[in-house]
C-alpha cells in the first residue's frame, strides 16, 4: 500500500487521466465494432440478449465480407453497462470506463517494473505509457483494447511475482487469464506461453520430484480456475455465433510473409510516425535483443508469450493494426530497459556514470516530448469543442433520425457500416457492394465522401434498380428501393 501512495506515481496517473479526459471527443470513427459492443451492453441492460443475437446475425450473415462475429466476448459490453445505464448511447460517457482501466494498467505496470528496476526507472517506464500519444489517443475509441491491456498486464504482474507456486497465487493467475479471455478470446494465449516456460525450466530439474509435483499442482490450479471462469461466463452468455478458427480459411502464406515485416515496423508507432522516431525505434530494437538475451533465464514466460502472440498476429489472415500489439508493448519496453542497463554495466567503470546519466536523460526527454504532444492534442480537441466527424456528428444524426422516424421497424437498410445503422435506428441492416444484392434491402443510405464498402453514389444509377430519393444532406443520400 505504501508504494501505491508514491506521490510522483499519483501525479503521473492523474496527469495521464486529465490528458485522456481532455482528448475524448463527442464522436467515434466509422469503424463500427463500437456499435456491436454498445448493442451488446444494451441487450444486457434491457434483458434482450437473444433479440440482439438474432438481429446482429442478420447483419453479419447478409453483409458482404467479414464484418465481425455475431457477438464479441461479453466482458467489455458488461464493462459498458453502468455507463450505458447512466447516459444511454453517449460517446464520452461510454469512453470513461477505458480511462479507469488505463489508470489500473499504469498501476500494474509500476508494480511489475518495480520488481525489476529501481523506483525511478519504474516511474520512467510508467510515464512513457501514461503520456504516450498513441495510447492517449486510443482512449477516444469505444473498443475493448484498453481493458484487455489492463488484464494482460495484470496477468504478467502475477506471473512475474509468483515464484513459489502458492495456491493463492495460482488462483489469481487463473482468474486474471480468465477475465482477459472474457474480454478478448486471444487472452487464452497468456496460458500456453507460461506453461511452456515452466516446462522448459522443469526439464532441467526433472530429478527434483518435489519441484515437479509443485509445478504440476500450480498448472492444474491455474487451468482449473481459468476453466471455472470460462464455464461460468459460457453458461451466462451466448457464444459468438461463429468460430475464430473458421477465419483461417482465408490463410495465405504470402500474407504471413507480408505481415512479418509490417508488424516489425508497427512497433515504432509507440514512439511516433516521424522518421526520427522510426530511427529511434530501430536503435531500441538492438537493446531489446540484448535485454531478451541477458534476462532469458528469469523471463522465459515473457518471451514465449511475446513469440506466441506474434505468431498469432502474422498467421491471422487479416491485418489487425497497432491496437493488437498493445499487450506486447510493456514487454518490449521492459527488454529495452534491461538491454540498456546491461550495456551500461559492461562499460568501463570510468564511463558508467556518464552512461547512466545519458540513459536517464534520454528517457526523461522522450517522456517530456510525449507529454507535450499529448497536451497539444488535448488542447486542440478542447478548442474544437470535442467535435469529431463520424456516426455521432450532426449530419449522421439527421440521417439516422430520418430513417428511424420514416421507415417501418422491420425495414432493411443497406449501409456501409451496418452495425452502426442498427445501433442508431433499430433497423435491420447489411453491407452491399454489388448491385444484384440491393433488392434485398428496402432502403439504401450512401455516404457521399466514402469510396469503399458501398456502391458509390455516382454509380448507383448504373445498377438499373428503381430508386426514389427520400432524403439528402451534405453527407448522405437515402433512397427507397422500389419493389
Amino acid at each position: 500500500m505504501q508504494t501505491i501512495r508514491n506521490p510522483i506515481l499519483i501525479v503521473i496517473i492523474l496527469l495521464s487521466l486529465a490528458l485522456g479526459l481532455a482528448t475524448l471527443t463527442r464522436g467515434q470513427d466509422w469503424g463500427d465494432d463500437f456499435a456491436s459492443y454498445i448493442m451488446q451492453a444494451q441487450s444486457v441492460s434491457n434483458g434482450t440478449i437473444q433479440t440482439f443475437m438474432q438481429h446482429n446475425a442478420f447483419t453479419v450473415n447478409k453483409s458482404f465480407g467479414y464484418i465481425g462475429p455475431i457477438a464479441y466476448p461479453w466482458g467489455y459490453p458488461l464493462i459498458l453497462v453502468p455507463a450505458y445505464l447512466l447516459r444511454g448511447v453517449h460517446p464520452i460517457v461510454l469512453k470513461l470506463p477505458a480511462l479507469f482501466f488505463f489508470a489500473g494498467f499504469l498501476v500494474c505496470l509500476y508494480f511489475w517494473m518495480k520488481s525489476r528496476f529501481t523506483p525511478t526507472e519504474s516511474l520512467l517506464i510508467v510515464s512513457l505509457f501514461a503520456f504516450n500519444p498513441m495510447l492517449i489517443g486510443f482512449l477516444d475509441y469505444i473498443v475493448s483494447d484498453i481493458p484487455f491491456l489492463f488484464f494482460s498486464t495484470l496477468t504478467l504482474l502475477f506471473l512475474s511475482r509468483d515464484k513459489r507456486f502458492t495456491v493463492a497465487g495460482s488462483i489469481w493467475i487463473g482468474l486474471s487469464i480468465g477475465f482477459a479471455f472474457f474480454i478478448r478470446k486471444q487472452g487464452i494465449l497468456l496460458l500456453p506461453g507460461y506453461i511452456v516456460a515452466l516446462t522448459w525450466n522443469a526439464r532441467k530439474n526433472k530429478s527434483d520430484l518435489n519441484n515437479i509435483k509443485m509445478l504440476v499442482q500450480h498448472v492444474l490450479v491455474i487451468t482449473f480456475t481459468f476453466a471455472l471462469v470460462w464455464l461460468t461466463t459460457a453458461l451466462l452468455f451466448p457464444g459468438e455465433g461463429g468460430s475464430y478458427f473458421a477465419q483461417y480459411g482465408a490463410f495465405q502464406l504470402k500474407t504471413v510473409i507480408e505481415f512479418v515485416g509490417r508488424y516489425a515496423v508497427l512497433f515504432s508507432s509507440f514512439f511516433g510516425d516521424h522518421w526520427a522516431w522510426q530511427i529511434l525505434y530501430w536503435v531500441t530494437v538492438i537493446f531489446f535483443l540484448i535485454g531478451a538475451w541477458t534476462t532469458w533465464k528469469d523471463d522465459k514466460h515473457l518471451l514465449f508469450f511475446f513469440v506466441i502472440w506474434m505468431l498469432f498476429l502474422i498467421t491471422w489472415p487479416f491485418w489487425q493494426g497497432e491496437r493488437f500489439i498493445f499487450p506486447l508493448l510493456p514487454i518490449y519496453v521492459y527488454f529495452v530497459f534491461s538491454g540498456m542497463k546491461t550495456s551500461i554495466a559492461r562499460l568501463p567503470i570510468s564511463l558508467r556514470k556518464t552512461g547512466t546519466t545519458i540513459f536517464y536523460t534520454f528517457w526523461i526527454v522522450v517522456s517530456v516530448v510525449f507529454l507535450f504532444i499529448s497536451s497539444v492534442g488535448a488542447y486542440t480537441n478542447l478548442r474544437a469543442n470535442r467535435d469529431s466527424a463520424g456516426p455521432f456528428d450532426a449530419y449522421s444524426d439527421e440521417m439516422f433520425n430520418f430513417i428511424r422516424d420514416n421507415t417501418s421497424p422491420d425495414s432493411v437498410v443497406v449501409f456501409f457500416k451496418p452495425r452502426a445503422m442498427s445501433l442508431f435506428t433499430g433497423r435491420y441492416s447489411m453491407r452491399v457492394i454489388e448491385c444484384r444484392y440491393l433488392r434485398d434491402g428496402d432502403y439504401v443510405s450512401l455516404h457521399k465522401k466514402w469510396d469503399n464498402s458501398q456502391i458509390l453514389p455516382d454509380q448507383i444509377d448504373e445498377c438499373g434498380i428503381p430508386l426514389k430519393n427520400v432524403y439528402e444532406n451534405r453527407r448522405f443520400i437515402v433512397y427507397e428501393i422500389l419493389k
